[in-house]
């Protein structure tokens, strides 16, 4: 789930146990695979791992970085921020009665 204003973009990432969900015909592609099989370790200006294995909560500053490199959600400069971005999601969730609600309690 994402939300996001102007400047900052919040992303709860519901199911951030698993590997980041891409299409089959990408992950199988010549291309991905020779990243893999070449020991790259770049996908664009994100690590593989960090591509492929996301955190639970991403908060970016697009203003500053609008590739969404540098994830400000544990940053305790940005906790007022990323707290009304998520509560902001979470009302939201409730008012469309998203199914993922039950995340918040298992």
């Amino acid at each position: 789930r994402v939300i996001r204003t102007r400047r900052y973009k919040y992303i709860l990432n519901l199911a951030h146990e698993l590997p980041y969900p891409f299409a089959t015909d990408l992950f199988e592609s010549l291309t991905w695979q020779a990243f893999l099989e070449r020991g790259y370790t770049m996908f664009g200006r994100r690590s593989i791992e960090a591509y492929v294995h996301r955190p639970r909560h991403e908060l970016y500053d697009l203003q500053t970085d609008p590739d969404e490199i540098y994830n400000l959600a544990e940053h305790p400069l940005y906790t007022e921020i990323l707290e009304e971005l998520q509560a902001r999601l979470r009302a939201w969730q409730e008012e469309t009665n998203d199914p993922w609600l039950r995340k918040y309690v298992y």
